[in-house]
């Protein structure tokens, strides 16, 4: 158990069943992620973002796949 976790809300997180368990855990994770800074990219990341951007610009056309679709092929909520 968490320390500074309240015991009451702790056992009726531990009776959830797994999935319902998993589930809440990717919520937490994805609540903190929205919280938290983010790292400067280094020059690298930003020229591979630059690079990809030029390319969809450049090939409208191109079939794309949304974070959404991504989730969804994942069974991600």
């Amino acid at each position: 158990m968490v320390s500074n976790m309240n015991p009451i809300l702790y056992e009726e997180i531990v009776k959830l069943d797994a999935a319902k368990r998993l589930q809440l855990a990717q919520d937490l994770l994805d609540s903190v992620a929205s919280e938290t800074f983010a790292a400067p990219l280094t020059p690298e990341q930003r020229a591979e973002l630059r690079a990809r951007l030029t390319h969809h610009r450049t090939h409208p056309g191109e079939p794309t796949v949304t974070l959404a679709e991504i989730k969804a092929r994942a069974g991600i909520k």
